[in-house]
């Protein structure tokens, strides 16, 4: 039995890949769980027309998806097995398929400690330096797309569907490419604010943006209780940048926590110039990590989750999060200005900040919604 893709039914088959369910939906392409000769895959097919609205640009995506991992050979990124074209026309690339955790489930469920975490950044950091080296770049590095395997606990890179590679065919039409807002690098921020009067110009993602993201992905897991939920965030990319670790959670070691502030810095030339110096300095403090790195980020008590209400339709929210360490006011009011100046905007913005800790949504879901 044959499918159009848009909804295919458990048992319809893609070019000989027997599909079971779906495992995702992002923008270009939507991801299955598949069978053949036996063994699982992951079958990720190119939307159609009517749900993409632009054919040609979603298979263009496809075949440069296919080509950077083609271009790719390390344990911590994703293998293809194959790729082909379904009945209807639309492109598709089998690949292995990865029985894991997001990375922010597994925050919440293996409750990692501070020492796991690094551990799993520093092996990061090194398989992005192997990425870039090889002319690859990501592009929408977060939390979703870093699988930890359950079979060993290593992590591996997935969903390169917004990735490039030197030389490649630029496929960008707006002024920034394909992403996620949150963690988007600042200067892209800037960018698009200051490009109003050159609405063709467009952004030349580098290596800091990778850098910055694999920051904002740390930093969240090292800061958030509960990363697969929605709720009110404060931006990681603005001007100012967000409290230090070790204010938000007083769990994190201070000389860690000067690192990730470091890897979030405004300015790219602040932060590690590559990700091969980004994995040295994480090592180091993996190297000399003391029993402050033993414990877990977050106690787990304070990510026990709610119940699904059945009766509201929605899961349910979590417990009420624990008083956050209260921030020095030095530390939030930057440039300490009054009435509606810089200091008190980044004020209201702080007073923001803690609340969100404690602001949660009624849903669960992730709030990194690729552009």
């Amino acid at each position: 039995m044959t499918a159009n893709l848009l909804s295919p039914p458990s048992g319809a088959v893609v070019d000989g890949w027997l599909v079971s369910r779906e495992l995702g939906d992002g923008g270009f392409g939507i991801v299955y769980l598949a069978e053949k000769n036996g063994k699982p895959y992951a079958l990720k097919v190119a939307r159609h027309r009517e749900a993409s609205g632009d054919d040609k640009q979603t298979h263009a995506r496809m075949v440069r998806e296919a080509t950077t991992l083609l271009m790719l050979d390390h344990p911590n990124v994703i293998r293809p097995r194959g790729h082909g074209y379904a009945e209807a026309g639309n492109m598709y690339v089998a690949l292995e398929y990865v029985d894991g955790w997001t990375l922010a489930e597994w925050k919440e469920l293996k409750h990692p400690t501070i020492h796991e975490i690094l551990r799993v950044f520093v092996q990061l950091a090194s398989t992005l330096s192997y990425m870039h080296s090889r002319g690859v770049l990501h592009r929408d590095l977060k939390l979703v797309n870093v699988l930890i395997r359950k079979s060993d606990g290593e992590p591996v890179i997935i969903d390169f569907g917004c990735a490039t590679y030197s030389l490649a065919e630029d496929l960008t039409e707006e002024g920034l490419p394909p992403g996620t807002e949150r963690f988007r690098a600042p200067e892209q921020v800037r960018f698009e604010r200051e490009r109003k009067d050159n609405r063709r110009a467009r952004y030349a993602f580098k290596v800091a943006d990778e850098i910055f993201a694999l920051g904002a992905m740390l930093y969240e897991l090292l800061t958030d209780p509960w990363p697969t939920h929605s709720y009110i965030r404060a931006p990681l990319n603005i001007q100012m940048p967000p409290p230090p670790a070790f204010d938000v959670n007083p769990r994190i070691p201070e000389s860690l926590s000067e690192l990730v502030e470091k890897i979030l810095s405004r300015e790219p030339s602040r932060r590690p110039v590559d990700a091969e110096a980004l994995r040295r300095e994480l090592e180091e403090h993996l190297e000399r990590s003391g029993a402050e790195y033993m414990v877990p980020a977050h106690a787990p008590s304070e990510q026990l989750l709610a119940e699904p209400s059945e009766s509201a339709g929605f899961p349910g929210v979590p417990p009420k999060a624990p008083t956050p360490r209260k921030v020095p006011r030095k530390t939030l009011a930057i440039g300490a200005g009054t009435g509606d100046g810089p200091g008190r905007g980044w004020d209201l913005l702080a007073g923001l900040w803690r609340r969100s800790r404690l602001a949660f949504g009624t849903f669960r879901a992730a709030d990194d919604i690729p552009s």
